[in-house]
């Protein structure tokens, strides 16, 4: 078990939570252990159009991004403390 494990799992407790990350509405619908990512799934009332293989409009569907947990020196990422700044704000 690495030192980043325990509060890896203690992120998982976020799952399901509203946020706001910078400025847009965001669910958080999973945490990617062997990566340290979370994965936020966006709430806007009204998603991009999602395009086909042949690149057609075809559907609308919620934006999902990854957010890093730590950056390159090992530390808690900027995004990930911007994040959870948010997750109490009236999202």
């Amino acid at each position: 078990m690495t030192d980043a494990e325990p509060f890896i799992e203690r992120l998982h407790q976020l799952i399901g939570r509203d946020c706001r990350f910078y400025g847009r509405r965001y669910r958080i619908v999973e945490i990617l252990d062997g990566d340290a990512r979370l994965v936020l799934e966006s709430r806007d009332t009204n998603p991009p159009i999602q395009v086909d293989q042949y690149g057609q409009a075809a559907y609308r569907g919620s934006e999902h991004i990854e957010v890093e947990v730590f950056d390159q020196d090992g530390e808690l990422s900027e995004d990930l403390m911007h994040l959870l700044d948010g997750v109490n704000a009236d999202a």
